[in-house]
């Protein structure tokens, strides 16, 4: 009887198209929830204020621009990108080689702090630019460049350290998903703590299964045929 080969794992000269196929399946997923989310807050009038400033029974609402829904549905279409990426990785896990995994989870921990270098710079550009006090546009300054030092922590610890990445990923994980928690007083902060918060999830996930292939793979050496 003839042995079944072993299934063939996912190397990296399939990342690219990986990477395009999990974007891709990230927008469109992104957009529709986040549409889906506008419209129920529509239906249920959330971002409205009564008019007057009382809140009286069966008073009427007015919704003078709909701003009061555009982080809620940044929130739904953060929410759809995540169940994206989560799948993604899961998929990536069971079919990638260690060396792919190991990769991915370390570009993970750069998109991570893309996603926060970018808004934290354009904010210090407008900022710099508007009628802002010289004090308030250094304490932008300082506090973006803090964000910035902090998201690269485990970025530079897996250059530097790469035995410690994991914990110190674990740590670092503590702040963002505190921050998604408290979301309720500290709504604009959602937008930004949600995103990395789930990358580095999907980063922490990964670097684990990139530790388990290669001891799998290590113990089928040494068992042999």
């Amino acid at each position: 009887m003839s042995q079944q080969s072993p299934r063939r794992r996912f190397g990296g000269e399939q990342l690219f198209i990986w990477y395009l196929a999990t974007a891709a399946a990230a927008a469109v997923v992104g957009v529709v929830a986040g549409g889906v989310g506008l419209l129920v807050l529509s239906a249920l009038r959330i971002g409205c204020r009564p008019t007057g400033g009382d809140v009286l029974p069966g008073g009427e609402l007015q919704c003078p621009d709909g701003t009061g829904k555009v982080l809620p549905a940044l929130v739904f279409a953060g929410l759809g990108c995540v169940v994206v990426l989560a799948v993604a990785a899961e998929l990536l896990s069971r079919r990638g080689d260690a060396s792919t995994v190991a990769r991915v989870a370390r570009h993970g921990l750069w998109l991570a702090a893309w996603v926060v270098a970018l808004p934290g710079l354009a904010w210090v550009s407008v900022v710099s630019t508007s009628a802002a006090t010289r004090q308030a546009f250094w304490g932008v300054v300082v506090g973006v460049c803090a964000a910035i030092a902090f998201v690269a922590i485990p970025l530079v610890t897996s250059y530097v350290r790469p035995a410690y990445a994991t914990v110190v990923l674990a740590a670092c994980l503590a702040v963002p998903a505190t921050a998604v928690l408290v979301g309720l007083w500290l709504p604009l902060v959602v937008p930004l703590a949600l995103p990395v918060t789930a990358i580095w999830l999907v980063a922490l996930w990964l670097s684990r299964a990139a530790h388990r292939i290669s001891v799998t793979a290590a113990a089928s050496q040494v068992s042999g045929p």
